[in-house]
């Protein structure tokens, strides 16, 4: 029994509780998990290295994108640019040929019409400027787009542009599934792009390029083969333009099997006037192959002094037959009879 005057202490009385915070209606405690408890850093040292580490690859990440924002800022669509500070591709595969004629001024035409080129051309950056047009810093090299650039060059317009960084290999591929895809490239010019692709080592074989750019083996080789003729073969047709994919198997073997006899149809057909079309130029060369010969001992064509500036000429054309055509009033229409009895005479 306590004794009188002694307070009682209450059972309970030493104990305090110490609540948490109020939490929202609803809100439910919930522990971390145990790999992010078991991960988290124990010591100042961790926590300072972790932090330093997801701070490097942060930054990292920034650089990349920013990288990834400046490559669409730049192939966002084309801008205009002085086509003075632009130059043809090392690649470039169009002969002189098609910046003339009809197809070129019609181009020409509708760039002038429409104030500039309203389909972009593709440009990639130049490690480093070179001199351009009218000594103007050239900044850009032509992916492709030569015929749309140099009608703008020729008419004093800006060209538009896109920009784009791409590899050798890359521009290559680019420019010439461009080219097929709208004005068509001749064979010749194909057989140039791809000869130089293959010299230069680009691509280490026909089948490897004919991969690369979806094309047929045998086309490969055919183009090759027409951008291998002698000059004299190709100087011989109205443009190397105008040589078929087709011809090429048959000038090959004619050249393989008088090659003497070719080269010497080749260079008088280059002297005719008005020349010959493509097609009697390939009869012409080709004729060998048909057992008819070009025969050496008669060229294909024969010029004759008459004097007084007049002249004769003798000549085969595609179909074997011997042409002779003389000056204007050489010989007047009362002297034809006489012309017929020498002929008759001559060919007994």
């Amino acid at each position: 029994m306590a004794s009188q005057g002694t307070p009682v202490k209450k059972k309970g009385s030493g104990i305090h509780f110490v609540l948490p915070d109020a939490r929202k209606e609803g809100e439910l405690a919930s522990p971390a998990p145990v790999a992010a408890r078991a991960n988290a850093p124990r010591t100042g040292v961790g926590l300072l290295a972790t932090t330093v580490f997801e701070t490097a690859k942060l930054e990292e990440r920034i650089e990349a994108l920013q990288g990834e924002v400046q490559k669409l800022e730049s192939e966002r669509g084309g801008q205009l640019m002085d086509a003075r500070s632009v130059v043809p591709s090392r690649w470039a595969n169009r002969h002189p040929d098609a910046f003339t004629g009809p197809e070129f001024e019609e181009l020409k035409r509708e760039i002038r019409d429409a104030g500039g080129n309203v389909q972009p051309i593709k440009v990639r950056p130049l490690p480093a400027p070179r001199a351009g047009e009218g000594g103007v810093e050239a900044r850009y090299e032509i992916v492709f787009g030569h015929r749309r650039h140099h009608a703008c060059l020729e008419l004093g317009l800006p060209v538009l542009a896109i920009v784009q960084e791409l590899p050798d290999r890359d521009l290559f591929i680019h420019m010439e599934r461009e080219n097929r895809g709208r004005q068509s490239l001749s064979a010749w010019e194909q057989g140039r792009m791809y000869l130089r692709a293959l010299d230069e080592g680009l691509f280490p074989s026909n089948t490897q390029l004919a991969n690369a750019i979806g094309r047929s083996v045998s086309d490969i080789g055919k183009a090759v083969r027409i951008a291998q003729l002698p000059s004299e073969v190709v100087g011989a047709f109205p443009s190397p333009n105008a040589i078929q994919f087709r011809w090429a198997a048959d000038l090959q073997r004619a050249l393989e099997k008088d090659a003497d006899a070719v080269l010497a149809a080749a260079r008088a057909a280059d002297q005719i006037e008005p020349h010959p079309s493509a097609a009697e130029v390939h009869a012409t060369l080709t004729a060998c192959l048909r057992d008819k010969g070009v025969g050496r001992s008669y060229p294909p064509v024969h010029e004759i002094d008459l004097g007084q500036g007049r002249s004769a000429t003798l000549r085969s054309d595609a179909k074997g037959r011997t042409v002779v055509e003389l000056s204007a009033g050489v010989l007047p229409a009362d002297q034809w009879p006489a012309l017929e009895a020498a002929l008759r005479k001559i060919v007994g």
